[in-house]
């Protein structure tokens, strides 16, 4: 849901600009924007319509598939993605041929006050990213249901399912406002030394410097300082005292893990996740869903913790920034030098007049889904360095394995069945089998109470069953162990000089166009 969020920006922010630029002809001119709520309202209305018909389609499938099997589960995640994905669609068409964009730009005049235009501009997403879970609450209601009764079956501890308030509540807390908050709070900062400089500093070069500077210091600023806001948007509160906290102590001692504290994060145990927020130690938080305390074992939570660790370990969050700042400033002049090249060869042809900005555009299309490929790619990577980091970190004690664990263990074994059960070399320094088997289990219980295929994969994450099976073939392997680590390596080698030479590229273009 994040990408789809961050889309949803991208596209209100690159309609809003073009208006802006002046290519309100090209982009916009489709539909007069007197018409846009009407069209707006019927998009709207037929878009939840259709919604409605396609939820009760799902249900009616998984009611004959069953949830069991794995392919009601590779059902319901399809259509959730596939469905977002024609929300986008429906919202981009009603920020262009629509005339949604004229309307809040050119006739209210909204680009005058801060962030009011891209709350507008971004209204039609939200509300229809809300009807989208409000009708598809029954197929997730459904899913719940079964591994309710699954986790009643085995003795495990349950909520009711939650209602479909808490449902979307929970969504928009999660999925919205996670993401929207802090670029919100970037943009609007932006915006405000935007208008500063332009009504009371004029146009001079050091001051364009100056306020540029300040710019990138502010977005620093509400960067870092984030989880303390976002850590109240996700309902979080301390983890409780006991043995569990006192584990999860020691083991960031141990780890020389510096943390702001350990937090219980409430999803009326319907989402078993964990996450780590914050680059530096006195404003990182982690975070343990109520499912994933209720529902598992004291080496699995350590596992996932472990993988949190992981991540802060090996600066993950950081390098991803970094990839942003680096790949992006490649993006631009990428897509700087594609507009030169365009108009340098198509400028005399007639056509360039009205579909000039189409081609520019598509250009910039093709840089930003590359740049998401290539980010989609670091990230599996990093996620399996962190997977890697929690198998190694959890089973310190080889004869240390309980009644409870072994089951879990016998559990992962299933899913990575088909890893030839050979070992050519010694194990791997620092990673066993049974550690990489809990890690496994882990991973699988959470997909499990989640709801989700382990064949299923998402933008960030590998699937589950293909994690499983990675690990259990570096234990196989001390070789294949240190290809996977020289290839993290370069990444990180490869991600700091792309910020490097990207941050020097953009710099000479800026004073080059001065």
């Amino acid at each position: 849901m994040h990408i789809t969020v961050l889309a949803a920006m991208f596209i209100a922010l690159l309609a809003g600009s073009s208006v802006e630029s002046g290519d309100v002809s090209v982009w916009m001119g489709y539909f007069d924007a007197r018409r846009s709520l009407v069209l707006l309202a019927g998009s709207v209305l037929i878009l939840w319509s259709l919604l409605r018909l396609i939820t009760g389609w799902v249900v009616r499938r998984l009611e004959r598939m069953g949830v069991a099997r794995g392919g009601g589960l590779r059902l319901a995640g399809r259509i959730d993605f596939l469905l977002r994905l024609f929300i986008l669609l429906v919202f981009t068409a009603q920020l262009t041929v629509g005339g949604w964009t004229n309307q809040v730009q050119a006739d209210w005049g909204l680009s005058r006050f801060i962030l009011a235009d891209e709350l507008l501009l971004l209204a039609p997403f939200l509300l229809m990213i809300v009807l989208f879970w409000h009708s598809y609450y029954p197929v997730n209601r459904y899913v719940r249901e079964h591994i309710v009764a699954g986790q009643l079956a085995e003795g495990m501890a349950a909520r009711p399912v939650w209602s479909r308030r808490q449902y979307i509540s929970f969504n928009v807390r999660t999925g919205m406002l996670i993401i929207l908050a802090p670029m919100l709070l970037i943009k609007g900062f932006l915006d405000l030394i935007t208008v500063i400089q332009q009504r009371w500093l004029g146009p001079d070069l050091w001051v364009d410097i100056a306020s540029k500077l300040i710019g990138m210091m502010g977005v620093a600023a509400i960067f870092i300082l984030a989880p303390l806001l976002l850590r109240y948007i996700w309902l979080t509160r301390p983890l409780p005292a006991g043995p569990l906290r006192e584990r999860l102590e020691l083991f960031c001692r141990r780890m020389g893990l510096k943390t702001r504290d350990l937090l219980l994060w409430d999803t009326h145990s319907a989402v078993a996740n964990a996450a780590v927020m914050g680059l530096f130690g006195r404003i990182r938080y982690v975070l343990l869903s109520d499912s994933v305390i209720e529902n598992m074992p004291d080496d699995q939570i350590e596992a996932v913790f472990g993988h949190e660790a992981g991540h802060i370990k090996h600066h993950h969050i950081i390098y991803l920034v970094f990839f942003v700042l680096g790949a992006g400033s490649f993006v631009l002049l990428l897509g700087e030098l594609g507009a030169w090249i365009l108009e340098r060869w198509l400028a005399s042809y007639p056509f360039w007049q009205d579909y000039g900005p189409w081609l520019y555009s598509g250009w910039f299309l093709v840089l930003i889904v590359l740049w998401a490929l290539a980010f989609g790619w670091v990230s599996r990577r990093f996620e399996r360095q962190a997977d890697l980091h929690g198998a190694m970190v959890v089973a310190p004690n080889e004869n240390s394995t309980s009644p409870v664990e072994e089951s879990q263990i016998s559990w992962a074994e299933t899913s990575i069945a088909n890893v030839p059960d050979t070992n050519p070399e010694k194990p791997a320094s620092g990673l066993t089998e049974r550690g990489a088997r809990i890690f496994g289990s882990a991973l699988i219980r959470i997909a499990l109470l989640n709801g989700i295929s382990i064949e299923a994969h998402s933008w960030r994450h590998s699937s589950i069953g293909s994690r499983v099976n990675f690990l259990r073939t570096l234990t196989l392997s001390k070789r294949a162990l240190k290809r996977f680590q020289r290839v993290v390596v370069i990444i990180k080698i490869l991600i700091v000089l792309s910020v490097v030479a990207g941050v020097t590229g953009t710099s000479i273009l800026y004073l080059s166009s001065r």
